[in-house]
C-alpha cells in the first residue's frame, strides 16, 4: 500500500496547534522559579506593546519564538499568556490572572513585540529563566504556585501483564520514508501492513477509512503519554512504572465522531515535547475514543488507559503591570 502525503498539509495542520512549542523549551526545567537564577539576563531587550495590525494582517496572537538567528529571541504580534506559557512551561489553563494576560486576542489578550539578545551558549532552560526574569522587570510580574486537580487519564499495565519488546537500538534511515519532489513523502507499508516512519521522526501513522495504523521505533512511553493526550485532548501520566524505550505497533479504529483522533494521533510530536492540549477540553468524539484506544492499547500493548485524577501545577499572577517599562 502506499500512501502519498504532502508534509506542507501535514505542517498546515500542526501549526495552529503546536505553536506553544516553538521554543522547544523543557518543560520541567521551565516550570522552575527563577528566583535562585535572578542573575540569567537578555544581553540587551525591547518589550512594546504591539501596535494596530497590519493591513490583512490578523491580530490572533498566534506569534512565537522566531531563532532563525541563534542568538535572538524575538516575538512578533504575541499574546501575554504565549510570554507565561514559554517561560513557565505550562499550559494556557494553568495560568490564572486578569483576563487581558489569559485570554485570547479576540476576548482581549493584549498582544506583544519582544527582541532579545540571547547570551552565547545559553541553554533552553536558560532562555525560559530569561524570560521569566524580563518579565518580572518590565511589567513587575509576581505570581505563586499552586496545584488542582483535573480530570485525565493514566496509562497503566493491564492485568495481562505488557506485550512490549525493548527497542532494538536507535532508528535507522533506512527505516524512514523518503522525501519526494515538492515535499511529498511515499508512505509506503511495510508487510506488516504498518507505513514506514515520517522523515526524523520516531513514530508515525497513517489514518484512512476510520483506522489509525502507527509505527513506533525506539520510543519511550512518557512520549506515548504526550502523544495521545494531543489526540484525546485530555492530561494522561504514565503510571506503567516502565522506564525503556520500545518497538511497537498500534492500530485502532475510532467511532465516526473522532476522526480527529485518528489524525492528531498520527501527527507525531517531537520527542520530550508536552502534548498541547486545548482550552475548551475534549469535544465528544474525542471523549467517545478513549474506550476504542483503551481496548487496542490492552490487546496488542498490554497497557490500558485508566480514569485518574491528575496534579496540575499552576501560576497564580498576584501582580502584573498592563504597559512595560520604557525600553
Amino acid at each position: 500500500m502506499n500512501i502519498r502525503f504532502d508534509l506542507r498539509m501535514r505542517r498546515l495542520i500542526c501549526v495552529a496547534v503546536l505553536t506553544a512549542f516553538a521554543a522547544q523549551v523543557s518543560g520541567q526545567d521551565a516550570r522552575r522559579d527563577s528566583t535562585a537564577n535572578d542573575s540569567l539576563r537578555f544581553e540587551v531587550a525591547s518589550v512594546r506593546p504591539s501596535g494596530p495590525a497590519p493591513p490583512g494582517a490578523r491580530a490572533n496572537g498566534r506569534g512565537g519564538p522566531v531563532t532563525a538567528a541563534p542568538d535572538r529571541l524575538t516575538y512578533e504580534r504575541t499574546l501575554f499568556r504565549r510570554l507565561l506559557m514559554d517561560a513557565y512551561g505550562v499550559q494556557r489553563d494553568q495560568i490564572k490572572g486578569p483576563d487581558w494576560a489569559t485570554a485570547d486576542a479576540i476576548d482581549g489578550g493584549a498582544l506583544f513585540d519582544i527582541s532579545a539578545t540571547i547570551p552565547p551558549g545559553a541553554t533552553q532552560a536558560q532562555i525560559a529563566t530569561m524570560l521569566q526574569n524580563l518579565l518580572k522587570e518590565r511589567f513587575h510580574l509576581a505570581l505563586h504556585h499552586t496545584t488542582i486537580q483535573s480530570q485525565g487519564y493514566a496509562l497503566v499495565v493491564a492485568k495481562s501483564g505488557s506485550k512490549l519488546k525493548a527497542s532494538a537500538g536507535p532508528v535507522q534511515e533506512s527505516e524512514r520514508a523518503s522525501v519526494g519532489e515538492r515535499g511529498r513523502v511515499d508512505l509506503e507499508a511495510g508487510p506488516d501492513g504498518f507505513p514506514k516512519l515520517f522523515p526524523g521522526r520516531n513514530s508515525g501513522g497513517t489514518f484512512t477509512a476510520g483506522i489509525a495504523r502507527i509505527r513506533f521505533r525506539d520510543y519511550p512511553l512518557s512520549d506515548l503519554v504526550q502523544q495521545f493526550s494531543f489526540a484525546l485532548a485530555a492530561r494522561l501520566v504514565d503510571k506503567t512504572g516502565l522506564t525503556g524505550k520500545y518497538d511497537f505497533t498500534l492500530e485502532f479504529a475510532v467511532p465516526e465522531t473522532g476522526s480527529v483522533v485518528g489524525t492528531l494521533a498520527t501527527l507525531p510530536l517531537s520527542p520530550g515535547q508536552q502534548a498541547p492540549l486545548s482550552n475548551a477540553g475534549p469535544n465528544p468524539g474525542q471523549s467517545d475514543a478513549v474506550s476504542a484506544i483503551s481496548a487496542a492499547m490492552e490487546k496488542q500493548l498490554g497497557l490500558k488507559l485508566e480514569s485518574s485524577k491528575i496534579a496540575v501545577d499552576t501560576i497564580v499572577i498576584d501582580h502584573l503591570d498592563k504597559t512595560p517599562t520604557p525600553n
